[in-house]
């Protein structure tokens, strides 16, 4: 009896073995393609993708770089899975594209998606604003339009950093009418990242925004660009007149953005070590002044209006969780100083 005994759960063993190998063969994985795979903005995609539990890289397109290992390009993959930059990519083998240049693939993409009827883009090329002007794209800034991208959406246009900051932060207030005749916003950015940025372009596209938001809005917006130095992070402040008070500000924007994943309020001002290298935004709010009200809002440059709003997006039209591939601790971070009160870097 013992024997036989010993006998089945030998073999339960084996089964239950068998059963879990057949499962993960199973488990459906997210194919993706990147158009511009040697771009700055597809090396930090990669960062992100390389890890992501439910995605698998298929094609790295770059004409210039084909034949070459990614560590070739972009920085911090010497040892990770080998992947090649490739001259082509097969569409039929890929369920979702990013398109991080401009070049003459990508357009084709995006104007002919309907004969692609199963495949997803999420652009990122530097002109995307102005195809998502001319095209049928949802726009790709989950804070104020995720019910569309969760609803059967195929391609999305990532927001500027710029503008997915500033709209952060105005978005509660616009969509509650609270309106000022002047926006004045203030941008804090690394010297290389303001050299990018087109006020003009990122005004009109925060205008068009907020007036598809609320029909009523109508404030004029002026906008002052600051370079401070190196790093990754941004810092949008925006000043206007309101006459709440702060506890009904804070509850507006609360009840926003309570059931977001990566979008928080705070009473004071935070610094780079709580966003750097992360998909947080936090918004700070406080009152210089009577009937006044300042905005403070921080993120992550190359994530937010970048790889990590992408990532995002792509989780959302798969009707993945948002936060899956993006549970990533700030890259930054601050010891405290006993002897002198005060909070100081490790890095100078």
């Amino acid at each position: 009896m013992w024997f036989v005994r010993g006998l089945l759960r030998y073999l339960q063993g084996f089964l239950v073995l068998g059963l879990t190998i057949f499962s993960l063969d199973l488990k459906y994985m997210i194919k993706v393609g990147i158009i511009g795979a040697d771009k700055p903005d597809a090396g930090e995609l990669l960062r992100l993708l390389i890890n992501h539990p439910e995605v698998e890289i298929e094609s790295l397109y770059s004409p210039a770089f084909a034949g070459r290992q990614i560590s070739t390009c972009h920085h911090g993959f010497i040892g990770e899975r080998m992947l090649i930059f490739t001259d082509r990519i097969d569409i039929s083998k890929v369920d979702a594209v990013f398109v991080v240049d401009d070049s003459q693939l990508g357009r084709t993409l995006i104007e002919n998606v309907e004969l692609n009827d199963k495949l997803c883009i999420i652009d990122l090329s530097p002109n995307r604003m102005d195809k998502f002007f001319n095209n049928s794209l949802e726009y790709g800034l989950s804070e104020i339009n995720r019910k569309p991208l969760v609803r059967g959406a195929r391609m999305a246009s990532i927001p500027s950093t710029v503008a997915s900051l500033t709209l952060i932060s105005l978005y509660p207030l616009v969509a509650n009418s609270i309106l000022s005749d002047e926006l004045n916003i203030v941008v804090n950015a690394p010297e290389e990242f303001i050299g990018g940025i087109d006020v003009e372009k990122t005004i009109n596209e925060i205008e068009k925004v907020l007036r598809n938001i609320n029909g009523q809005f109508n404030s004029k917006i002026s906008m002052r660009l600051n370079a401070e130095g190196n790093g990754r992070t941004m810092r949008v402040i925006v000043d206007m007149s309101c006459p709440l008070a702060i506890s009904e500000i804070d509850t507006i924007y609360n009840s926003i953005y309570d059931d977001h994943n990566f979008t928080f309020t705070s009473l004071s001002k935070v610094g780079k070590e709580e966003v750097e290298g992360t998909q947080k935004c936090i918004i700070s709010i406080c009152k210089p002044g009577a009937g006044l009200v300042e905005i403070d809002t921080i993120g992550d440059c190359y994530m937010r209006g970048g790889a990590g709003d992408a990532v995002h997006v792509l989780n959302l039209l798969f009707a993945l969780h948002e936060k899956v591939g993006l549970c990533l601790k700030p890259s930054a971070f601050r010891r405290y100083d006993e002897s002198s009160l005060r909070q100081t870097s490790w890095f100078a």
